[in-house]
């Protein structure tokens, strides 16, 4: 048994124990709280740590919205609330890609815009490979006309140049949608993830500061796959609710107390450890819409196995949410309960924002019932379950009226935007 091990033995054995040590002031060696520190002494990653929660909570709606109850020796590490309350944000960089350029001259700059496209038909589309169809080779032939500006971006820590381009959504999603594939609302899941790491014996927990190759690899990869990964701040107050052997032993309590804060979506544990053959480890659970799922790898870099971890996390997205690719149809959505202008245009900025929903028109409106025409890759069903999820629209047991079409759509307005 290590001297870590020992340590935590104790601990659980003595709640009392557990309990002292992590009150105000506890565990600062291995937070390295900094809220000690005046606002304008911290370090850029720690305001940016501040930043991303406080743009976090501004971005996931205003709606109550419980953690799941932890059953004892069972961790639910990713976890959607799904059911009436809405969830997720709109990803805000998601059709802006940096790609490494080796000049600044016209044919690398177009290489490089070609890397760009790919990676942005991989957000759009959820997949981790974008199959080679003829639209998509022809696209890439000539991204140009599928972006709207580019820029050379400074040089990073390494020294790679880099080229940031903004692609047009409607481009992109006319190409998605002429190649068949799926496409993916970029109102997505904002995830947390705690990760413990043993490099040397004693594990540490990774933080939004962190520059351990583990946390780069978590948040390169999740931005190529087009969805948000934060890590926490790891301040007093998260000191005060969680310590690094709750993480590395996945103790559900405290892991629950620590993550009410940050009301994320998703939220992943995992812990990374060095095998005497110099490979990493990497064991990762999360739980998904009321299933379990564990997973591990084997990798030469810890980089690998959080790229690995986050094309699980995003696979089972994808799989969850994504439109699958098929030819746009048209039926009419009946809509309960638009009682203002104000409820009606919500509902259309709303509609309108979800890529599977190419057109939405209006076909009638009275005081208890709005009839559009939707048109959209999505099945019925499907859109139904989207919509809900999203918190838009929900089902609705009302009778429709006589007449109404057999394969109209009917559901209620949530009073969500």
């Amino acid at each position: 048994m290590t001297e870590f091990d020992r340590k935590v033995a104790v601990c659980t054995m003595r709640p009392d124990i557990h309990k002292r040590r992590r009150g105000p002031g506890a565990s600062r060696s291995v937070f390295r709280a900094q809220s000690e520190r005046p606002p304008m002494e911290q370090p850029p990653t720690q305001i940016r740590a501040r930043r991303w929660l406080a743009a976090a909570k501004r971005l996931l709606r205003a709606v109550p919205r419980p953690m799941p109850a932890l059953a004892v020796g069972f961790v639910a590490t990713l976890t959607l609330p799904i059911g009436a309350n809405a969830y997720g944000a709109v990803v805000p960089w998601l059709y802006d890609v940096e790609a490494p350029v080796a000049s600044q001259g016209a044919a690398d700059r177009r290489s490089a815009s070609r890397t760009a496209l790919r990676e942005m038909l991989m957000r759009l589309t959820g997949l981790r490979s974008v199959p080679m169809s003829e639209p998509v080779q022809a696209a890439l032939r000539d991204p140009g006309p599928y972006y709207v500006q580019y820029r050379f971006l400074p040089r990073n820590a390494e020294g790679e140049m880099r080229l940031g381009v903004s692609f047009s959504p409607k481009a992109v999603r006319d190409l998605v949608s002429e190649a068949a594939l799926p496409i993916w609302s970029a109102n997505r899941p904002v995830g947390l993830a705690w990760v413990a790491v043993a490099a040397e014996g004693t594990p540490t927990v990774l933080s939004a500061e962190s520059d351990h190759p583990l946390a780069e690899g978590l948040r390169t990869r999740a931005r190529q796959r087009g969805i948000e990964i934060g890590l926490p701040l790891l301040d007093e107050e998260d000191a005060s609710r969680i310590s690094v052997a709750d993480v590395w032993y996945r103790f559900p309590y405290a892991i629950e107390q620590a993550t009410a804060r940050y009301e994320p979506d998703v939220v992943l544990l995992g812990r990374a450890r060095a095998n005497p053959l110099g490979e990493w480890v990497t064991e990762w659970d999360f739980r998904l819409d009321g299933g379990q799922r564990s997973f591990s790898f084997e990798t030469q870099t810890p980089e690998e196995g959080a790229a690995l971890a986050v094309d699980e996390v995003a696979d089972e997205l994808m799989d969850r949410f994504a439109v699958l690719g098929r030819e746009a149809t048209a039926f009419e959505l009946e809509v309960l309960g638009i009682a203002t202008v104000r409820d009606y245009a919500t509902l259309m900025r709303g509609l309108g924002a979800l890529e599977f929903i190419d057109r939405v028109e209006l076909l009638s409106a009275g005081p208890a019932r709005t009839t559009l025409r939707v048109t959209t890759r999505s099945t019925r069903s499907r859109l139904a379950e989207l919509l809900s999820v999203y918190g838009l629209l929900e089902a609705d047991e009302a009778v429709p009226p006589p007449g109404a079409a057999v394969d109209r759509l009917t559901l209620a307005w949530t009073g969500n935007g």
